[in-house]
């Protein structure tokens, strides 16, 4: 039995408790892998189309696949949140320092040109592009489900497992830090406030966090052992992957060649 993978006695739809991992939505249920490189099209297709319109239709094809994939307001939200913190603050550095002749105003020593905000528009939407693939990859593939895809493909279950122990550790440690910053808060100390107050409330925090992820990566370590983990014996996994469609295959596949030739097309005429 692989631990990687919770397990139990009857399937979900999802397949939290075992069975085969179907969430009822043909692009939810698609191979990992498939959706790794339909993904990766539409952002080399979006990169390699003439600017800005490529990226746009991007960033747009991105939002339709999650409205489709029954994750659209959350991928929304997310998306905008990454907009707002990341893309315009790209935009604006490029735009008001990327050297140009057209200058549109002044404002000290900030003298922001035509260029720069060309450049800036193109820089921040490329950026949207790339976040926006795996932004929507991992609302649609959780990891568990991605590092079973690979482990049936040939990756070594040790290595599976460490990437997965990985990223289950950023969100072990920040439940343990908010079940801390409560047990705090209920004992009366003041965890809310300025920049001060706060840092003063978290620093003692951090140590039982980090004991509680000591003791996490012993327990598990045991429970590795006790499952005959590096046995070398072939395992077995409560989940599942469902078989793959002929339509999933041809999807797959068109996309991957509509890509490839295109970008064949924009090497010939460059």
């Amino acid at each position: 039995m692989n631990p990687l993978l919770p397990g139990g006695a009857g399937a979900t739809s999802d397949g939290t408790f075992g069975g085969v991992v179907s969430y009822g939505n043909r692009v939810r249920d698609m191979h990992p892998l498939n959706v790794a490189v339909v993904l990766a099209c539409i952002s080399l297709l979006a990169l390699v189309t003439p600017r800005p319109v490529g990226l746009v239709a991007g960033c747009v094809a991105f939002l339709g696949l999650a409205v489709a994939a029954g994750v659209g307001v959350p991928f929304a939200r997310l998306y905008a949140k990454l907009l707002l913190g990341v893309g315009l603050v790209l935009f604006v550095l490029r735009a008001a320092f990327a050297d140009g002749n057209q200058v549109l105003f002044e404002w000290g020593p900030l003298a922001p040109t035509r260029e720069g905000v060309r450049d800036g528009t193109d820089f921040a939407l490329t950026v949207m592009v790339l976040c926006g693939a795996l932004t929507l990859y991992f609302a649609l593939v959780p990891m568990k489900t991605l590092m079973l895809a690979l482990e049936l493909r040939g990756m070594p279950p040790q290595a599976t497992y460490i990437l997965l122990a990985s990223f289950q550790a950023i969100s072990d440690l920040s439940r343990s830090a908010r079940v801390v910053m409560d047990a705090q808060r209920s004992r009366g100390i003041e965890t809310e406030g300025n920049l001060w107050v706060r840092a003063k409330a978290f620093l003692p925090v951090l140590a039982p966090v980090f004991i509680t992820a000591l003791n996490q990566t012993e327990e598990r370590a045991v429970a590795l052992d006790a499952r005959a983990f590096n046995s070398g014996i072939p395992h077995t996994h409560l989940l599942q992957l469902r078989p793959t469609p002929t339509w999933e295959r041809a999807a797959t596949t068109l996309v991957a060649a509509g890509c490839l030739a295109t970008i064949g097309v924009r090497l010939l005429w460059t």
